[in-house]
């Protein structure tokens, strides 16, 4: 008798990729509330959320959501916000590389686990974002932008949460070490 897990999974635990609609469609709700107007004593406390929802279809829907969408996504952002050509649009690009590298560890932590382990990314970002405002000068640099990546990973449990249920992701789905 068999009591291995088998190598594909099975049952319940295949799930569907995540259409493009919902991708698409959540990051532009992340990206609108990117552009709403938040008061300016608190903006360093706003986390990326354009950012937060990247690292998730990175993580759970990688043939859909990569580096040119992080680019793109970026330069819009770049765009919309009149922040210097690139800045978003390098910070998103470096920051989905480094989920990328990460991410068939992240497949085997709980949420709380991944923001855990995204933490230093989402502070990473946002370093690489203050490198880049002060390396140009840009009046808007500041050290307190940083707390915005703690932020971002705090943010991360909820949302992944509400977007595991939409997709129907749960924990067990989790890719299963070999055993031994």
């Amino acid at each position: 008798m068999n009591t291995e897990k088998p190598l594909v999974p099975q049952g319940p635990q295949l799930i569907a990729p995540a259409s493009r609609r919902l991708v698409y469609g959540s990051l532009l709700l992340a990206y609108l509330a990117t552009l709403l107007p938040w008061p300016q004593d608190t903006l360093w406390l706003v986390p990326d959320f354009t950012l937060v929802l990247l690292f998730y279809w990175t993580i759970h829907a990688p043939h859909i959501a990569g580096l040119g969408l992080a680019m793109t996504l970026g330069l819009l952002v770049d765009l919309t916000l009149g922040s210097l050509i690139g800045q978003h649009g390098l910070t998103y690009t470096v920051s989905v590389y480094l989920v990328i590298l990460v991410r068939r560890r992240l497949e085997n932590f709980e949420v709380s686990g991944r923001a855990l382990h995204l933490a230093p990314v989402f502070l990473g970002a946002q370093a690489l974002h203050l490198i880049l405002g002060l390396a140009f000068s840009l009046p808007d640099a500041d050290w307190r932008y940083l707390a915005a990546g703690l932020v971002g990973a705090l943010l991360w449990i909820p949302i992944a949460h509400l977007l595991d249920r939409l997709t129907g992701w749960t924990n067990e789905m989790r890719i299963e070490p070999a055993a031994k």
